[in-house]
């Protein structure tokens, strides 16, 4: 008996041919409407093949994902953002000034990768970057978070 492949995004079945249609173009299970979403998105095919990566791993990361008014590449909400830099941003002034310019959010802290897209066109540097980008999601999501009360709490036993 043939179990029904299932939607990478959402979760829910999905017929055999969308199936075989969406790992021809996206090389994973998704359902019409994820894949239209990631159609229209406008993120690049490295970006979404991160992001794709990242969701087979299931880690629950979220594609252009909108911080304030800034627009994030990937995101795991709340914890790490994931930029990736396109062909005409691989200079290296281009990604000193992102690096600078990206990675201190004072406003809420969260730490940002940025990753030359260079390093997600050959299949050995695109694994090596998924391990690593794996592992930084693993720690930020065991990392807790501290809300206002709790850093308060936690100043006035210091005092």
């Amino acid at each position: 008996m043939k179990t029904n492949p299932h939607c990478l995004e959402c979760g829910q079945p999905i017929s055999w041919g969308v199936h075989l249609f969406s790992h021809r173009i996206y090389g994973h299970s998704l359902c019409m409407k994820d894949q239209c979403m990631i159609a229209e998105s406008g993120a690049t095919a490295q970006t979404v093949d991160l992001y794709l990566a990242l969701k087979a791993r299931n880690f629950p990361v979220v594609l252009e994902y909108f911080e304030n008014d800034k627009l994030v590449d990937i995101a795991l909400p709340e914890k790490l953002h994931i930029e990736v830099n396109g062909p005409n941003q691989n200079t290296r002034r281009q990604i000193m000034t992102d690096l600078s310019g990206t990675v201190y959010s004072p406003e809420k802290n969260i730490p940002t990768i940025i990753i030359p897209n260079s390093m997600l066109e050959r299949p050995k540097s695109f694994e090596y970057v998924v391990n690593e980008i794996s592992k930084a999601c693993r720690m930020m999501l065991k990392k807790p978070v501290v809300t206002g009360f709790e850093l308060l709490f936690s100043q006035a036993q210091l005092q």
